[in-house]
């Protein structure tokens, strides 16, 4: 028994060294002659990696849904290889204009990886709260803007062989209550990069999925977050409002930022810097889970019994107040 744990151990040793050091290896060519394109360099993961990506010689295109976060970032970067692009990966129309600009601004360039940043937290509350076009607009920019993007673009990152990495989140493999829209559209997401990475594989074009934990970007404003909440609390119907009650709603969006903050990390690093590893190591990953949450906490949760599951997310919620309807039974059973 002590043999076999040994040579358990060493194995596993032999295949991280292994590992580590074939990650290290670059992937073919020049950086200076490659292309990427970024959506939502607005600010965040893709803004943090826009820049990493011009400072070590790539040309950027850099896709932003508003003029001033085009122009902070063009400002910040100061640099011939930026190109900031209008971009709105919901819109149809937005990417074809942004299409034809990359294709015309190419030059001599080879656009050698896509990627799908953009997002959007579509959180409001339980389901019984959220309309269907609150599912729509998360499905939208979520899970078929990645869609729209990549097949605009997949061509030329065929006939570079090159890169597309797409960043969903943990809850793209575990799903949590009152995240509804975001969870779904997550989960399409990565059904679908999972799809594309296995049709691509004789093309030689590498499919990486980020899955990032928790992290302190613009998308967890806590401003933002209560304007969801109540902006759904205030188009429900009153048999729902009582069925809930105010206490519960104020309870529900105070405690979701609480819970969010505490739990998030500052360090954005640990996510731009494994979107620049799948493009530019010879052997990205198939998935990168970032941060320490997602790799010792969600990732083995998502692989629990569901019963195991459901519990422990309860207790990292530390709901402490229920729906009004709900209150007289707990009490029962206090």
């Amino acid at each position: 028994m002590v043999c076999w744990l040994t040579a358990l151990a060493v194995g596993i040793i032999i295949f991280l060294i292994a590992r580590f050091l074939w990650e290290l290896i670059p992937a073919p060519g020049d950086i200076r002659d490659k292309a990427v394109l970024i959506t939502g360099c607005d600010s965040g993961f893709g803004r943090a990696l826009a820049l990493k990506c011009v400072r070590n010689g790539f040309t950027v295109f850099a896709g932003c849904l508003t003029k001033q976060g085009g122009d902070g970032l063009a400002k910040e970067a100061a640099s011939d290889r930026l190109h900031i692009v209008s971009l709105d990966v919901s819109k149809d129309e937005s990417v074809a204009e942004a299409k034809k600009f990359v294709e015309e601004k190419l030059g001599s360039k080879k656009l050698w990886g896509i990627v799908n940043n953009a997002g959007i937290f579509s959180c409001y509350g339980p389901d019984d709260w959220i309309s269907l076009d609150a599912y729509k607009l998360g499905i939208e920019v979520n899970c078929l803007g990645v869609i729209r993007v990549t097949q605009a673009f997949k061509q030329h990152v065929k006939a570079t062989k090159g890169r597309i990495v797409t960043v969903t989140s943990i809850n793209g493999r575990l799903s949590s209550p009152a995240a509804g829209p975001y969870v779904v559209s997550k989960f399409g997401a990565e059904a679908y990069l999972d799809a594309l990475r296995q049709e691509l594989f004789h093309f030689d074009v590498k499919v990486s999925i980020l899955e990032p934990g928790m992290f302190k970007t613009p998308l967890l404003d806590k401003k933002a977050m209560i304007d969801r909440v109540e902006g759904a609390w205030a188009k429900l119907p009153e048999s729902t409002k009582e069925e809930y009650g105010e206490k519960f709603k104020n309870y529900f969006a105070k405690a979701w930022n609480t819970t969010f903050h505490k739990m998030a990390s500052e360090n954005i690093y640990y996510v731009v810097d494994n979107y620049y590893h799948a493009l530019t190591a010879r052997f990205p990953r198939h998935r990168y889970y970032c941060g320490w949450d997602a790799k010792l906490l969600y990732v083995p949760m998502s692989l629990a019994p569901s019963w195991l599951t459901d519990a422990a997310l309860r207790s990292i919620a530390g709901q402490e107040v229920v729906p009004a309807c709900l209150e007289e039974k707990l009490k029962k059973t206090e």
